[in-house]
Formats: structure tokens, sequence, C-alpha cells
């Protein structure tokens, strides 16, 4: 399904107005540094952009601001989370504080929950990701 340029134009320029959260959850999880898992970021997901996202397991990882606390934003909030579920993603959030000022504890919380979802079975490895797990 080709998606629609102009939410891949969107995505292009959420890439480089990325908040402080975001480039550090960024620099954590960029590289296969979680579990050797390869995340996207600022990626189009159906018809919205989502801050990160490991394509296989279909995780959502999002950052939330302050501007999340309001009670219209928590509303907006569960209706794209329920788009998104509705598509067959997981959705895991993280208050930008947690990043910011525990960012080993973000990637803990990361990496279990992939963890949980493996277990489960949710997702398969491909060859390459089973070929380097430790």
């Amino acid at each position: 399904m080709e998606r629609p340029k102009k939410l891949t134009e969107n995505a292009r320029q959420l890439r480089h107005s990325d908040t402080l959260a975001e480039k550090l959850a960024w620099k954590l999880l960029r590289n296969r540094q979680v579990l050797r898992y390869k995340f996207r970021r600022q990626h189009p997901v159906g018809n919205t952009t989502v801050d990160f996202c490991f394509l296989p397991l279909r995780l959502v990882v999002e950052l939330d601001g302050s501007v999340h606390a309001q009670p219209s934003k928590i509303a907006q909030d569960a209706k794209r989370q329920e788009y998104l579920e509705g598509l067959g993603y997981k959705v895991i959030r993280f208050p930008n504080g947690i990043v910011l000022k525990g960012p080993q504890e973000f990637v803990r919380r990361v990496m279990e929950f992939i963890t949980e979802l493996e277990d489960l079975g949710v997702v398969e490895l491909t060859r390459h990701q089973q070929s380097i797990q430790p």
C-alpha cells in the first residue's frame, strides 16, 4: 500500500524537529542497541506518524510531553492509540521525564515490553536477528 506523499513529507520534517527527549530516545534506540532490533523514528503508520516503531513486532513507542496531560490531548491520544491498536500495533507510552531523567530505565522498560511480547510468541525474528541474538 502506497502511503500519501504528504504523510511521508510530514515524517521527514518531524525527524528534523525532535524534542530533546526524542533525540535522547533515538540515541538509545538506534543502531540495534535494544535487543539488537531496528527501530524507525517518526515513522508513518496508517494515517499518522509515530515517534518510534519496531515494525516486525508492530510496536509503537510514544513520548509524551507536558501537553499530553491536558484533557483534550488525553482524549486525542486515546483515540489515536485505539486507531493504532486497530491496525494491530501495540503502543507503549512514556512521559518525556523518564527518558530525560532516567534513560536506562526507559531502555529497560522497552526491553522488558519486547521480551514479554516475544515470550507470548507475538514476533517472529528475521534470520538476521536470530543470527545475532546472544
